[in-house]
């Protein structure tokens, strides 16, 4: 089975192009294709205004695409006539659009296994369910934690790997899991990235339960996502809303009272689901 991967969708401008911006998608970093376009032809380097982490670059790319038509220079460049705000609030929409819960609808659960990464752009409101084995022998998962995305946009990523010391989480207290991997989108630090608001850790054998509410929480559209090994959770946020006393909103500090019945019948749902086959003990 492929692994899961990632790409960018990147807003790259250029001082000798004032007005115009460069919207594509890459599998390498958004400042590697930005070096690659300067050439004879560009007197000054292009800089990178945005990047998008997403397990669907060119879906998103050709949403983007199709929206900025209308500000296209050319008919066979990715060149537009707008400003990198709006090209950035492009991406973001079509983020949502493209690469959101619908993006990962299917029969059966989403197995994340070594050398996976994924990226899941989230709703406002959206849930995130974690549901583990509280045994080997157990015969179904249990709730464990809530997550919740407090922004449109917000960014979870999920990363798989075999080594157990190489994912922290916040909620266990490790050290390591206050600190950012990659604080800006490139390596001179003038474009800074989206801010950390949580990291955590996943077993194998754990369940991710995705649940975005529709119709006043009465149903919900779900995606679910099974660790076959060890998983890195970072979650990241551009529009961080405050809580009480001012604090920004964690990905653990979720706003419901109490879970909807729509987001109720999912989680008991999965809970009916055949055991994972992997497990392992948490911390």
């Amino acid at each position: 089975m492929s692994k899961h991967t990632v790409g960018f969708v990147y807003v790259l401008s250029n001082e000798a192009m004032p007005g115009i911006v460069k919207v594509g998608m890459t599998t390498d970093l958004a400042e590697g294709r930005a070096r690659r376009f300067h050439s004879a032809d560009v007197p000054l380097p292009f800089d990178v205004e945005f990047r998008a982490l997403t397990s669907h670059p060119r879906a998103v790319e050709k949403y983007v695409h199709e929206f900025l038509e209308p500000f296209r220079v050319t008919p066979d460049r990715e060149f537009f006539e707008i400003s990198p705000d709006m090209a950035i609030d492009t991406v973001r929409d079509a983020l949502l659009e493209a690469a959101g819960i619908d993006a990962w609808d299917a029969d059966e659960p989403h197995y994340v296994r070594s050398g996976d990464r994924i990226a899941l752009t989230a709703s406002a409101g959206d849930l995130f369910v974690v549901l583990a084995l509280p045994a080997p022998t157990s015969s179904r998962v249990e709730p464990i934690d809530f997550w919740q995305a407090h922004s449109d946009g917000d960014l979870l990523e999920l990363m798989g790997t075999r080594d157990a010391g190489a994912v922290a989480g916040s909620c266990d207290g490790d050290l390591d899991a206050v600190v950012d991997p990659v604080p800006c989108l490139e390596r001179d630090g003038r474009a800074p990235d989206g801010a950390v608001n949580g990291q955590e850790r996943l077993v194998p054998g754990d369940r991710l339960l995705w649940l975005t509410p529709l119709a006043d929480g009465q149903v919900c559209k779900i995606a679910l996502f099974e660790m076959r090994d060890h998983c890195q959770v970072v979650s990241r946020t551009w529009d961080g809303k405050p809580g009480p006393g001012g604090h920004p909103l964690l990905l653990n500090t979720p706003t419901y009272d109490e879970l909807s019945p729509g987001a109720v019948r999912a989680t008991q749902l999965v809970m009916r689901m055949p055991p994972p086959r992997s497990w392992s003990p948490r911390s």
